[in-house]
């Protein structure tokens, strides 16, 4: 029994595997890739659910899916493996390895030497007000009134603290350090006429990365690819595409 759950598992990750590795051919071709990453995100989720819609009846019932992170980062992490043994870059890619209690979601190296690192979220749920100063001034409001106990400055000061602490610990300037995120949903609402770029501008000021640096891999702010959307919905960017080039650049 126990010898057959192991065999699921691999089987699974191999199939992550299998399409890292689809990502990584065309990405070597300068084939755009972020629509294939975000269909593979969505099917990431809709295997999530299978708890709530397979085993959910009269006597039992599952209240939320599995978080897809991990998966997530394991499939950006062999993306970048794979297209980096294609194209002979001699990179390392370290997953979730912790140096000095410093623990990035992906670290890559070369000839021992950090190139980047790359924070990736699934969804921005939890950490809307470094995203949104609207939702920053919410938070704020309703600590100042006693209607919460949590402090959105916290979470922007945890936020620095831990990617200046990158910095020091793996000798690299905020440059290197990106952050990919599928999409806005959670963070945008439909009644703000905000667009894009003032998420953006918040995001660099809060985060204290340049602007580039923020891999979103969609532009219609309101894509959830957890409710599965049609592809025609995704309106990709280019930027996972320029994070590549951008890794290829870095000395």
């Amino acid at each position: 029994m126990v010898q057959k759950l192991v065999q699921l598992k691999k089987d699974y990750y191999n199939y992550l595997d299998r399409k890292a590795r689809h990502v990584a051919d065309k990405l070597s071709e300068s084939q755009p890739v972020t629509n294939l990453i975000l269909d593979y995100i969505k099917e990431l989720y809709t295997s999530a659910k299978i708890e709530t819609d397979n085993f959910n009846n009269k006597k039992f019932e599952s209240a939320y899916h599995n978080p897809i992170s991990s998966e997530l980062e394991f499939l950006i992490a062999r993306i970048l493996y794979h297209y980096s043994k294609f194209n002979k870059l001699n990179w390392k890619i370290y997953l979730r390895r912790q140096i000095n209690k410093a623990t990035p979601d992906i670290r890559i190296e070369s000839n021992s030497k950090t190139l980047a690192i790359i924070e990736i979220k699934a969804k921005a749920g939890w950490i809307q007000p470094l995203f949104s100063k609207e939702r920053y001034q919410k938070d704020k409001k309703k600590l100042k009134e006693g209607k919460s106990d949590f402090n959105p400055e916290e979470l922007i000061n945890k936020t620095k603290s831990r990617l200046k602490k990158y910095c020091q610990t793996y000798n690299i300037k905020p440059k290197q350090i990106f952050v990919i995120l599928p999409s806005l949903a959670h963070v945008h609402r439909k009644t703000l006429t905000k667009k894009l770029e003032d998420y953006e501008k918040w995001f660099a000021k809060n985060s204290e990365l340049p602007i580039e640096n923020f891999i979103l891999l969609s532009k219609n702010l309101n894509l959830d690819l957890s409710s599965n959307p049609k592809r025609k919905e995704y309106k990709p960017t280019e930027r996972f595409e320029k994070l590549i080039s951008l890794l290829n650049r870095i000395k």
